[in-house]
């Protein structure tokens, strides 16, 4: 769509250069005076066949001819690419482009994914079911057309390469909470982490990583997390395979529906909520939101399994189970809205 717009610019622009030329070409050729070549030039191209304003020279009829071929050739190509545009649906395509480019300029603490292939797609599934705010960059429209069907504006997207520092800012990365990079080969996801840290020094960075070797590398470029695919898998097989417990545990997750809306979050205590200062058998958490709390984040250490006398303190993390709704309501008792 971009590549159409930029071919009717330029031939608009061709165009007025030729008008230029043959203002000049006149002016010069014919010693027309300046108001004289405009009206040359303008009936010339338009081909409106009024008369010369005087009798044109051998050099100026030669001129006349190269004028109006090149004048036509301009303006067929231009309007070849205009009809195009408006035929192929395209305008209305660039226009709601606009209309999402101004949505997303508005977007604050927003997730970035980069790519949508097998894993992307399952990641943009799981913001969708939680219902976060997202922009996905890809390269190819088929791989979004799915989504853009499904969730019409809801679904944000950025059609672009990642790679490109504009890309990154079109989709608000200086403004953007996470960045999630799933493209297919490690250099793609080193130079979106490279990219991404110097646009951002607070974003978080999580990464794939396809050969277990570049870990090093992408942690020394800036990510934060830096996930392998093939050792959670390999860890998941041996665990299976060796532990039954597991196995079973794993199954029930697995075939339970009501055991997949389970949700683990980390939620941060805020300094007006009426919890802070509590210890956790008086906030009352499991019996006000339902949630399960499997640990405390603290500055210095995260306990795990906490005891009920445990303090909760402002800045704390709560580590917690549960269903979003669930998460939600603790969010608001963390944030004091509550």
């Amino acid at each position: 769509m971009q590549s159409k717009i930029k071919k009717v610019i330029i031939a608009m622009w061709i165009l007025v250069i030729i008008f230029m030329l043959g203002i000049l070409g006149y002016y010069y050729i014919e010693k027309y005076s300046f108001i004289n070549s405009i009206y040359m030039t303008f009936i010339t191209l338009s081909t409106v066949g009024f008369g010369e304003v005087k009798p044109l020279s051998n050099q100026g009829k030669i001129f006349t001819c190269l004028l109006i071929l090149a004048g036509i050739s301009v303006v067929i190509y231009a309007l070849g690419q205009l009809t195009t545009f408006f035929i192929e649906g395209q305008m209305k395509n660039y226009l709601k482009g606009v209309k999402m480019n101004k949505k997303i300029s508005s977007m604050k603490n927003h997730h970035i994914i980069v790519g949508c292939g097998r894993t992307g797609k399952k990641i943009i599934e799981e913001f969708i079911n939680n219902g976060l705010d997202f922009v996905v960059i890809e390269k190819s429209y088929e791989e979004l057309e799915h989504y853009v069907e499904r969730f019409g504006d809801c679904f944000h997207y950025i059609i672009g390469d990642a790679t490109d520092d504009e890309t990154l800012k079109m989709a608000g990365i200086e403004r953007a909470k996470v960045v999630l990079s799933v493209l297919a080969t490690d250099a793609e996801n080193l130079f979106i982490t490279l990219s991404s840290r110097e646009l951002s020094k607070n974003i978080k960075i999580v990464t794939r990583v396809i050969e277990v070797g570049n870990t090093k590398k992408l942690k020394m470029a800036g990510a934060d997390i830096v996930i392998s695919p093939l050792e959670i898998e390999a860890s998941r097989l041996f665990a299976t395979a060796t532990q039954s417990d597991i196995l079973s545990f794993l199954d029930i997750m697995s075939n339970n529906s009501s055991l997949q809306t389970l949700k683990f979050a980390s939620v941060e205590i805020k300094t007006n909520s009426d919890i802070k200062g509590k210890n956790l058998k008086e906030a009352m958490i499991p019996q006000r939101t339902n949630l399960i709390v499997i640990g405390i984040e603290k500055k210095e250490k995260t306990e795990f399994n906490p005891m009920s006398h445990t303090r909760i303190n402002a800045g704390d993390k709560l580590l917690v189970l549960g269903s979003l709704e669930q998460i939600n309501s603790l969010n608001a008792i963390a944030n004091g809205t509550n």
